[in-house]
C-alpha cells in the first residue's frame, strides 16, 4: 500500500507548499514593499483597496490576478523606476505560462547591485526551475537567494524552504528534508501561525510516513488535527482527517479510520458546498456589479447629455451675448460717426458763417473804393491806396489761415520738426508787422535770448507767432505796449506775448478756441474778428508738440503763453 500511495503523498506535500505560496506569496508582499501607498496601508488591506497611485494599483491588481488590469496600471505609471515595472511584468508574463521570456530577463537582471532586487530575482530564478523540476538549478538559485545578507519576513524564508524539503523528499534525502521542515515549523511557531503550523505537521507527519515511521508520523498528524480544529480552512482540515485516516488504515485500527474518514467527507462536502455558495454569491456580485455598472452608464449617459444640452445653450447664450456686444459696439460707433457727423456739420456752418462774416466787410469796403476811384473821387486817393493795401493784405491772411486749417483738419499738412533759433523767427514776424506797429505807435519790445533753439516745425511757428502777433496788434490800440517775451520750465520754452490792448471779455475768453460765429470781437479800427485764427494757432501748436493758453493780463490786454521744448545753443 505505501508503493501504491508514495505519488499521493507526494501530491499532499506539494499541494500543502502551493496553498501556502497561495495565501502567503512572498511576490506579492515584495513589490507591496515597494509601494509608498502600502507602506502607509495595511499589508492585509492592499487587496482591497485601489488608489490613485498607478504602480499601487499595479501590483494590488496582480495580487487579484487581474493581470490584463496590472498591465493597464503599469502602462499608465510614469513615476515608478523601470527596473520595478519590469519586474512585475515579467511576473505577468509567469502567471500566464510565458516563463522563457521572464527567466531570460532574471539572469540579466540578476548582475545588479541592487541587493533587494538580486534576492528577489534569484528567489524568482529558484521557482521557475522547481516549476520545471529542474530541481539542482532551482537549489543553487534559491540558496543564493538566502545567502544574500538582508533580512526578509519568515514567508520569504519558509517559501523557499518548503520548495527545498519538497525536492530532498522527492530524492529520498529524508534527514535533510527531516531537518528543513522542523526548521520551517519553528519559524512558523515563532510567529504564532496556526493554519501554517497545522500544515507543516501534517507535511511532518507524511515525511516520516514515507519512512515508514508510522509512530512518528502519528504523533505529527495528530498536532495537525489539534492545531486544524479551531481553523477555518475545509480543506485543510480535510486533509489532515484524510492523513490520519490513512495511518490508522495502515495500522489496522480500521474502526477509528473510518471515523476520520467521515470527517473527510463530510469535511468535502462543506467544502463543495461552500464553494458552492462562493460561486453563487461571485455570480450575485458580478450581477450587481453588472447591474450597478449599467445603472453608472446610465446615469452618466444621463449627465452627458444635461452636459451636451447645458453647454449648447451656453454656447448659444455666449454667441448671442458676443452678437449682442457687438451689436452695442457698432451702435456706439454709429452713435458716435452720427454726433462726430453732427459736429462737422456745425463747425462747417460756423465756419461758413464766419468766412462770410470776414469777407463780407473787406469786399464791401473794396466795392465802395473802386466806385469812389471810378467817379474820380480824387481827394480820397492817397487814403484809397492805403486802404487798399490793408484790406488785401487782411484778406490773404484769412484766405492763408483758411487754407492751414483746413489741411490741419484733414491730415494733409506735412510736419517736418528741427531744431531753429526763436529770436531769428520772431525777428522776422516782427519785420512783416514793422508798417503796422509803426502806424498805431505801439511800443514793440522783444527780450528773447539769441541762444534758445526751440523744436519744432519753422514754418508752422510762424504761422502761429504771426497770427498772434497780428492779433495783439489789432487789438492794441494807438501807442500801446506789446512785449514778447521767454522763460523756460522744466524742459519746454514759454513764450509770452504780452498786450496792452481792449482784453478779451470772459465769457468768450472760454470758447476762445472753439468755433461759434457769436463769438466776434471788435479790434480797435471796429472791425469784427470772429478768432479763426486762435483755432489756427491751437491746431499749429499741437502739431508742433506745444501748448498755447490765453489768460488776461492784470494791468489791462492779454497774454498768450506758447510752450515748446526747447535746448539752448550756447
Amino acid at each position: 500500500m505505501r508503493n501504491t500511495d508514495k505519488l499521493f503523498f507526494y501530491t499532499l506535500f506539494l499541494l500543502g507548499i502551493h496553498a501556502t505560496l497561495g495565501q502567503n506569496s512572498y511576490t506579492d508582499q515584495w513589490f507591496a514593499n515597494n509601494c509608498q501607498y502600502c507602506k502607509k496601508t495595511s499589508y492585509l488591506d492592499k487587496k482591497s483597496s485601489l488608489a490613485t497611485d498607478a504602480w499601487h494599483n499595479a501590483h494590488t491588481s496582480f495580487a487579484n490576478t487581474k493581470f490584463k488590469e496590472a498591465k493597464r496600471y503599469i502602462l499608465t505609471d510614469n513615476k515608478t523606476n523601470d527596473t520595478l515595472k519590469t519586474l512585475l511584468e515579467k511576473h505577468i508574463l509567469i502567471q500566464l505560462g510565458v516563463e522563457n521570456d521572464a527567466k531570460q530577463f532574471f539572469h540579466t537582471i540578476g548582475s545588479t547591485q541592487n541587493k533587494s532586487i538580486k534576492q528577489f530575482v534569484y528567489k524568482s530564478l529558484g521557482k521557475l526551475y522547481f516549476n520545471e523540476q529542474k530541481y539542482d538549478s532551482a537549489i543553487i538559485y534559491y540558496d543564493k537567494s538566502l545567502k544574500i545578507p538582508i533580512t526578509q519576513s519568515h514567508y520569504f524564508t519558509c517559501e523557499i524552504l518548503e520548495n527545498k524539503a519538497y525536492i530532498h523528499l522527492k530524492n529520498g534525502a529524508f534527514e535533510t528534508a527531516d531537518s528543513l521542515s522542523k526548521k520551517i515549523l519553528r519559524l512558523y511557531k515563532q510567529h504564532q501561525d496556526s493554519i501554517q503550523i497545522a500544515r507543516n505537521y501534517s507535511n511532518l507527519g507524511n515525511l516520516y510516513f514515507e519512512q515508514y515511521k508510522d509512530k512518528l508520523a502519528k504523533k505529527y498528524f495528530d498536532s495537525a488535527y489539534t492545531y486544524s480544529k479551531s481553523l477555518k480552512d475545509l480543506e485543510l482540515k480535510s486533509n489532515i482527517a484524510y492523513n490520519l485516516y490513512m495511518i490508522l488504515e495502515v495500522s489496522k485500527k480500521h474502526e477509528a479510520a473510518i471515523k476520520y474518514y467521515k470527517e473527510h467527507k463530510a469535511l468535502n462536502d462543506s467544502l463543495q458546498k461552500q464553494n458552492a455558495i462562493w460561486e453563487v454569491a461571485q455570480e450575485k456580485e458580478a450581477f450587481n456589479i453588472a447591474q450597478k455598472q449599467t445603472e453608472l452608464d446610465l446615469k452618466t449617459a444621463e449627465r452627458n447629455t444635461f452636459i451636451a444640452i447645458s453647454a449648447g445653450i451656453l454656447l448659444l447664450f455666449v454667441i448671442g451675448f458676443i452678437f449682442y456686444r457687438k451689436l452695442i459696439a457698432q451702435n456706439k460707433k454709429i452713435k458716435k460717426l452720427n454726433r462726430e457727423l453732427n459736429e462737422t456739420n456745425t463747425v462747417k456752418n460756423q465756419l461758413f458763417t464766419i468766412i462770410a462774416h470776414d469777407l463780407r466787410s473787406p469786399v464791401a469796403r473794396l466795392k465802395q473804393l473802386f466806385q469812389l476811384r471810378a467817379l474820380k473821387k480824387n481827394s480820397e486817393g492817397i487814403s484809397s491806396d492805403k486802404n487798399v493795401t490793408q484790406i488785401i493784405d487782411a484778406l490773404s491772411l484769412l484766405l492763408d489761415n483758411l487754407l492751414n486749417w483746413s489741411l490741419s483738419q484733414s491730415d494733409l499738412l506735412s510736419v517736418q520738426k528741427e531744431w531753429f533759433p526763436l529770436w531769428q523767427i520772431i525777428r522776422q514776424i516782427e519785420l512783416q508787422y514793422q508798417s503796422l506797429i509803426e502806424e498805431k505807435g505801439i511800443q514793440f519790445t522783444t527780450n528773447i535770448e539769441k541762444s534758445v533753439l526751440v523744436y519744432g516745425d519753422m514754418e508752422i511757428f510762424k504761422i502761429v507767432i504771426r497770427n498772434c502777433l497780428d492779433n495783439a496788434i489789432k487789438f492794441t490800440p494807438k501807442n500801446g505796449k506789446i512785449t514778447i517775451s521767454g522763460t523756460t520750465e522744466n524742459e519746454s520754452f514759454i513764450v509770452f506775448i504780452t498786450d496792452s490792448g481792449i482784453g478779451i471779455p470772459e465769457k468768450i475768453l472760454k470758447s476762445i478756441f472753439e468755433i461759434k460765429s457769436n463769438k466776434a470781437q471788435k479790434d480797435t479800427t471796429g472791425r469784427k474778428s470772429s478768432g479763426l485764427g486762435l483755432m489756427l494757432t491751437k491746431s499749429m501748436i499741437q502739431l508742433n508738440g506745444g501748448t498755447i493758453k490765453i489768460q488776461p493780463n492784470p494791468t489791462g490786454g492779454t497774454i498768450v503763453n506758447i510752450s515748446l521744448p526747447y535746448k539752448n545753443a550756447a
